[in-house]
């Protein structure tokens, strides 16, 4: 594909990372988000919606990308769509095998990619170090209970330009960049208060590019958590020629 697919991904995969399970319902606040993070590495399996809005400061132009998968994480399998103004873009993955195909000809071809399966993975599950940064930092975290859910909001724009830098864009580009601090950053999770799942995720943050600013807000929406059973590649899929080798993959 003539597009870079790792970096188009590479933030819904860290998006997907902030995932958790509990069946108790934890009353203080540093025990939920406590609990909250500790849960994120348990997760299995998932749906995710996510939607990534960047606006050039410079001219207003405004590029929205809108992404939407089911993932089971052992063993790895995914399908996703991703959605933008001139083309789309389809991927399954499953034993071992990437599966490509874009709009509007959808010549489906299939590669053998351990690399790009093993960096996915390791993008989800290498986050000790975000969590290490929220339940270090609790005092500077407002939780607020609004219709049943719990609203987690990193009130210190350090903490969130830390948690962008080494958590959310790593990996997506080697451009020199740098997070800037203004009224236009902020993160936030919705957590179900009953369940301590989360049901949604916000962040904005201005990048600062040799070229200029960009804005990048991301959301996200989570659903059938743990869920997620099985992932069926259809015919079409399943018939795709294997792809010649390409140089630096796996």
């Amino acid at each position: 594909m003539k597009r870079n697919l790792k970096k188009l991904l590479f933030v819904f995969f860290t998006i997907i990372s902030i995932m958790s399970y509990s069946e108790d319902f934890i009353p203080s606040k540093k025990e939920i988000i406590e609990k909250f993070t500790e849960n994120s590495k348990n997760i299995k399996s998932m749906d995710i919606i996510t939607e990534d809005t960047i606006v050039n400061k410079n001219n207003n132009d405004t590029l929205i990308i809108y992404k939407e998968a089911s993932l089971i994480l052992k063993p790895f399998s995914m399908k996703l769509s991703v959605k933008m103004p001139s083309f789309d873009i389809y991927v399954y993955a499953k034993d071992g095998y990437i599966y490509t195909a874009e709009s509007p000809n959808l010549n489906w071809e299939k590669r053998i990619n351990q690399k790009m399966v093993k960096e996915f993975l390791a993008s989800v599950y290498n986050q000790n170090e975000v969590y290490d940064i929220l339940k270090n930092n609790i005092d500077k975290i407002e939780l607020e209970e609004i219709k049943g859910n719990y609203i987690i909001t990193i009130l210190d724009p350090y903490i969130i330009k830390e948690l962008i830098e080494k958590h959310l864009l790593m990996g997506i580009d080697n451009n020199p960049k740098n997070i800037l601090i203004d009224d236009e950053i902020f993160l936030k999770y919705i957590v179900d208060k009953k369940t301590l799942l989360p049901i949604a995720f916000i962040f904005s943050a201005n990048i600062s590019y040799e070229y200029g600013v960009e804005n990048l807000m991301v959301g996200a929406k989570y659903f059938n958590i743990n869920n997620v059973k099985r992932i069926t590649l259809p015919n079409e899929v399943k018939n795709a020629k294997l792809a010649k080798k390409r140089k630096g993959t796996q």
